[in-house]
């Protein structure tokens, strides 16, 4: 089973850092177990995107699939853990602010700031988990164009709004 892609946001960081966070919402059936939906997740045309290109998402999903740096047959629903929303919202914090060729001190500007608040009060809407990337084995042939800052990536289980938010940050 796939999940129907509802729309997707994309959010741009600060002019010139090439980082930004994509919210993707997905349609669930709410009595289906968690492993069930990222199973289900994982398999949808929505999730085979390589962030480095344009995406179509009705386009047809092909066996050499890639998903961010990793080739789609490598991530599956073992890889993804319960994370707390205080601890996503840490690891993105540090992630928008404090990059190697940053000064010290450096933040993003309030705007960003304000949309970056945005996506941590999503993170808080349902049960979440957090991808833990597979090895640098599983890349795929360009896979080092995407997240040379960092790939983070959220998945957001809201049974009452019967919405799946894939949630990922990241640089191209």
């Amino acid at each position: 089973m796939t999940l129907r892609l509802r729309g997707s946001d994309l959010i741009h960081l600060d002019e010139g850092t090439y980082m930004w966070i994509q919210v993707t919402h997905f349609a669930i059936e709410a009595e289906q177990s968690d492993r069930s939906l990222l199973s289900s997740l994982i398999a949808s045309p929505g999730y085979a995107h390589d962030y480095a290109s344009p995406f179509d998402p009705d386009e047809e999903v092909q066996q050499s699939a890639v998903h961010g740096r990793w080739r789609l047959e490598t991530i599956h629903p073992a890889l993804f853990a319960r994370c707390t929303p205080h601890d996503a919202e840490a690891l993105l914090q540090v992630w928008v602010d404090e990059q190697q060729w940053t000064e010290p001190g450096y933040r993003q500007p309030p705007k960003v700031r304000a949309r970056v608040e945005g996506v941590v009060n999503l993170l808080r809407s349902g049960r979440l988990y957090r991808l833990n990337n597979p090895g640098t084995d599983a890349e795929h042939e360009y896979g080092f164009a995407t997240g040379s800052l960092g790939f983070h990536e959220f998945v957001v289980i809201d049974r009452v709004t019967e919405c799946l938010l894939l949630v990922v940050a990241s640089d191209d």
